[in-house]
């Protein structure tokens, strides 16, 4: 019975009531976790494959071979413009020590 009726309910009324909530939510508890862990275990084999699928040692050869290029421009624009490179280096210092001076 529905608690907004006027009927009086009885207690084996109420205890099927109990139960059926219980059912129900012991229904839901099974659905929500079926579905965590369906989602778990998608994002395991998408991960999997990703891992799998990465070729580690050409990302790290064209990694290192940037480094290498952005290393050699930076050293040739130092040498070509040696004041601005003297003015840049001397404002990132005056920068560093006004933020670690500010604490």
């Amino acid at each position: 019975m529905s608690r907004f009726s006027h009927k009086p309910t009885t207690r084996d009324e109420i205890e099927h009531e109990i139960q059926d909530l219980m059912a129900a939510l012991d229904d839901l508890k099974r659905e929500a976790t079926r579905g965590s862990r369906h989602r778990f275990d998608t994002l395991r084999a998408r991960a999997e494959s990703l891992w799998q699928d990465a070729d580690l040692d050409s990302h790290r050869r064209d990694l290192s071979r940037r480094g290498r290029e952005a290393g050699r421009m930076a050293r040739d624009c130092a040498r070509e413009h040696p004041l601005s490179t003297v003015a840049l280096a001397a404002g990132a210092v005056a920068l560093i020590g006004y933020l670690v001076s500010r604490r």
